[in-house]
């Protein structure tokens, strides 16, 4: 039993130090107060003897910003660094790299602020500087990342803008792989993760075609006022036309036929091109791994012919020197499709692997279990979430977290999809959940290249949302 007699004391000991801690906030708050006033008297002394567009300005309000982001005082930081951008721009020059830090920075605020538009602003004036260098490398990494902008966190809260703002990172992608032909040469190694990356935006466009929750209509407007419609054409069906509204098309596709299925193949055809880059270099080992990502965008059209590509690339390997347990191991493992990025050695695509595998497992210890599926957004969650190794700020979304269990076919198709786990529960996200997941394809668990079906296959799904 406690003793009461040394409750009064405890008591007395916690408040001693609930009372120290205020007094020491509140001499830190004190402190920090005369800090700031002492910058606002030295800008205001410099603006009085310099005018207000002296560059010696600079120093007191870069100060008093990193005073401000002590107290997260976003709304104040970002008034003082649009001034502070108005002054380099009259010393520097409209052009000057020099402040390229300080519109990353403002990039950041305006984040923490909520201000898209801001930020898509802030990100073309990084783009127009970088632009204007010389550096195509630098270039390619600021289009790269403006794109991912577009696509994730200014992405928009309607379909309508997130479809517009989809086709923007296109442009942006497009124009990063003429860029990366143009510098590097369309038969220099270096110029295929932007020709793999192009891959990727066409698989992400065929996704929103095709997904079930409402950014099929504006994306065919989208795709149409860019490419027009012939590439609908897929089958001998084509699409309906509305005469009296010529904006409006409407795909129609056979039976277990994909809307857009020739952006697909043309994805396909960009690995081929990774392929003949890497046979011409004799790298062996990167053209067999082209071969998978190209097998990979088969299975995404649901050709059979995929698994015959799949046995020459393991024969490639092999002839490259690749450890067969090695490649038993990757093939052995589902894999959601397609793959963010390209891995030109099977042993970093292993390495990814289990990356991935590591992020999440179920408390099942002895259940089969895939990587986690990070779905784009719930206006499309059967698209995985695009990637950036070249955006310099950090976005969280809301997410809600689920974990499924179902079966993997022998081509890799999935059914019986169940909801495990939900958090936060809610209707809503469980049946988008088994929706997505019902559209996903996987590149299945090989046994001598063949797919092997797997039941009760666990995964956590991940469906950022924007309200609930």
């Amino acid at each position: 039993m406690p003793d009461a007699a040394g409750f009064p004391a405890r008591l007395a000991v916690a408040a001693g130090f609930l009372l120290a801690a205020l007094v020491a906030r509140a001499a830190e708050d004190a402190g920090w107060l005369a800090e700031m006033r002492a910058q606002e008297a030295i800008l205001g002394e410099l603006e009085f003897t310099n005018g207000p567009f002296d560059p010696s300005l600079i120093e007191p309000i870069s100060a008093m910003i990193r005073l401000l982001e002590q107290q997260s005082d976003h709304q104040r930081i970002a008034e003082l660094q649009e001034r502070q951008l108005a002054l380099m721009r009259t010393n520097l020059g409209l052009e000057s790299p020099q402040m390229l830090p300080l519109l990353r920075d403002m990039v950041r605020t305006r984040i923490a602020l909520g201000d898209a538009d801001a930020v898509g602003d802030q990100m073309q004036m990084i783009r127009n500087l970088v632009a204007g260098q010389d550096d195509p490398e630098a270039l390619l990494r600021t289009l790269d990342a403006l794109a991912y902008w577009y696509l994730t966190a200014g992405a928009g809260d309607s379909n309508r803008e997130r479809a517009r703002n989809f086709f923007e990172a296109r442009e942006l992608m497009e124009d990063a792989e003429d860029i990366a032909m143009d510098w590097y040469g369309d038969d220099n190694t270096e110029f295929v993760p932007w020709r793999y990356l192009g891959a990727m935006n066409l698989y992400q466009l065929v996704a929103l075609l095709n997904s079930e929750q409402g950014m099929v209509s504006p994306t065919v407007r989208e795709l149409v006022r860019h490419d027009g419609a012939m590439k609908l054409r897929s089958s001998a069906r084509g699409f309906s036309f509305n005469p009296v509204n010529s904006a409006t098309f409407t795909p129609v596709v056979e039976r277990g036929e994909l809307v857009g299925e020739l952006y697909l193949r043309e994805a396909r055809g960009k690995i081929d091109d990774i392929a003949g880059i890497f046979e011409a270099t004799g790298n062996a080992e990167a053209e067999a791994m082209a071969m998978v990502y190209r097998s990979d965008f088969q299975l995404l059209l649901g050709q059979g012919t995929a698994f015959s590509r799949y046995r020459e690339a393991m024969e490639l390997l092999r002839g490259a020197g690749v450890a067969e347990e090695r490649i038993k191991l990757f093939f052995s493992r589902p894999q959601a499709l397609p793959v963010n990025r390209f891995f030109p050695t099977l042993e970093e695509a292993i390495a990814h692997q289990e990356a991935e595998l590591a992020a999440w497992q179920p408390e099942d210890a002895d259940a089969i279990h895939v990587a986690p599926f990070v779905a784009w957004d719930e206006s499309a969650p059967n698209m995985r979430a695009p990637i950036s190794d070249n955006a310099f700020w950090e976005f969280v979304p809301d997410i809600h977290a689920m974990e499924l269990e179902f079966n993997i076919n022998s081509r890799g198709g999935v059914s019986a999809v169940d909801i495990l786990a939900a958090e936060p529960d809610d209707r809503r996200s469980r049946r988008l959940a088994r929706e997505a997941a019902r559209q996903l394809r996987f590149r299945p668990a090989m046994e001598e290249g063949r797919g092997q079906r797997l039941r009760d296959v666990r995964m956590q799904f991940l469906l950022p949302r924007r309200d609930d």
